[in-house]
């Protein structure tokens, strides 16, 4: 990416002014960038309205104070390209283009976006046909709906959508995984999908990349940079669609990307080591897990719960996709059993058993001497927390994952809380752990699946 578009697309992720061009589509994003906390001047743009939520509107670009950092664009596609090029020549830093209609739409569109490229310039512009941009971090937001998601650390995972819908789910998603970045790039007419990620990878707070991805513009520009965020440390984690007959020829239609053959993407994503996923769940969960948790350093894990089901579950589970349990040796296995209840069985996973559960001078001892025993790079509770109104058993649950969380700590080992049921961790529960950096994991395929999945990354 050129030096002078990387600063205009700085300058639109962490604006100081952004515009609004258009008319009701602008009333909802103006709402959304004051939703996010947005602190610096809203200046709607709009001949035909005196003011828009309250801030008084301005008939024309050339009429604005100065140059806006940021616009977001919602005008029809025939006028957009005039509207860009205005933007151009008045110094403006980067646009979301809001707007549809462009190459997705056919051969008309094509010529109207090639249009439209060359009006950008070297403007940082983000579709045309996307929601747009969400810097959680900068407290900034040209997005079109009502978004959630948040970044309560002051680090998460950077995610950069080729679908717009799929964009405004995550950040309504209750799973808990901290976001510092929402970008919908639409058809990438400017800006491709490899770009965000070579500007993200630089940005504090950015501990892990999501994608989902239709197909790629450039291959040696995504592998180059895949390399480079391997180099920093940031692991990148890859949702392709479009591998389907009927989900390829969607993908054509959808946003005018050629989605590729899903062998030479599996190549690619090896040869650069992108962590490639199934599903959304289990993108996030990785992403969760890698931002919170962190890399295990080798495939040994400890596992606990509290019910023999459980147990069962977890290793089941975990010999299907390669994660590795290992057992206590027979050797010391009285150790741990002088620890444990009669009715335990020493074993990893282990069933800690309920005679011993939300005693925390009980389970401690257990938890720390298990996690040693095991030589385990990484560790995980089941946990499945009582609904709100039925949580007198609460504190127990609290207490056991106190003592694991400090048995995990002390050791350095990368943590989470998983829970079978994914409505089984309630909000409170896990905006906690997310605040003590452990990982609160939903669903036993999904977790399991983002423990290997960091474990093959490092």
């Amino acid at each position: 990416m050129k030096p002078a578009l990387r600063e205009n697309l700085r300058r639109l992720l962490s604006p100081r002014q952004i515009a609004f061009v258009g008319g009701r589509d602008c009333l909802t994003a103006i709402g959304e960038a004051r939703r996010r906390g947005f602190a610096g001047a809203i200046w709607p743009v709009n001949p035909n309205r005196a003011e828009m939520l309250g801030y008084p509107c301005f008939s024309s670009i050339g009429d604005l104070p100065e140059a806006p950092d940021a616009v977001f664009l919602a005008v029809p596609a025939p006028a957009a390209v005039e509207v860009v090029r205005a933007l151009h020549e008045r110094g403006v830093g980067g646009i979301v283009c809001y707007t549809a209609g462009f190459r997705e739409a056919g051969q008309a569109g094509e010529a109207l976006e090639a249009a439209l490229i060359e009006a950008a310039g070297d403007m940082a512009l983000v579709g045309p046909n996307c929601y747009g941009v969400i810097n959680y971090l900068a407290r900034s937001a040209l997005w079109p709906f009502a978004h959630g998601g948040d970044c309560l650390n002051g680090h998460g995972a950077a995610i950069v959508t080729q679908s717009g819908m799929m964009s405004s789910d995550i950040t309504m998603s209750q799973r808990g995984l901290p976001l510092t970045h929402m970008i919908s790039c639409g058809n990438q007419s400017v800006l491709s999908l490899e770009d965000y990620v070579d500007f993200l990878i630089d940005e504090p707070g950015v501990r892990a990349v999501g994608l989902h991805i239709e197909g790629l513009r450039s291959v040696t520009g995504f592998h180059d940079v895949a390399l480079r965020a391997n180099q920093k440390g940031i692991p990148i984690v890859a949702l392709k669609t479009g591998t389907s007959v009927i989900g390829s020829a969607l993908t054509v239609s959808h946003t005018g990307s050629l989605s590729g053959a899903d062998d030479l993407y599996d190549a690619l994503f090896t040869r650069v080591g992108v962590i490639r996923v199934e599903t959304l769940p289990e993108m996030m969960e990785t992403l969760k897990f890698l931002v919170l948790a962190g890399v295990p350093r080798a495939n040994r894990v400890a596992g606990f719960t509290c019910s023999g089901g459980g147990a069962t579950m977890l290793a089941d589970r975990a010999e299907r996709i390669g994660l590795v349990f290992p057992a206590v040796p027979a050797r010391v296995q009285p150790d741990l059993a002088a620890l444990l209840p009669p009715i335990a069985t020493v074993s990893n996973p282990l069933d800690y058993t309920t005679p011993i559960w939300g005693q925390a001078e009980r389970t401690a001892p257990v938890f720390t001497r298990a996690m040693d025993l095991t030589e385990a790079a990484a560790t995980v509770l089941v946990q499945d927390y009582p609904a709100l109104g039925l949580d007198e058993s609460a504190p127990y649950y609290r207490t056991d994952a106190e003592a694991f969380l400090v048995a995990a700590r002390a050791r350095g080992l990368p943590a989470a809380i998983l829970a079978t049921l994914h409505e089984n961790l309630d909000p409170a529960t896990r905006d906690w752990l997310v605040a003590e950096g452990v990982a609160p994991l939903l669903g036993i395929a999904e977790g399991l699946g983002a423990i290997r999945n960091a474990i093959w990354w490092g």
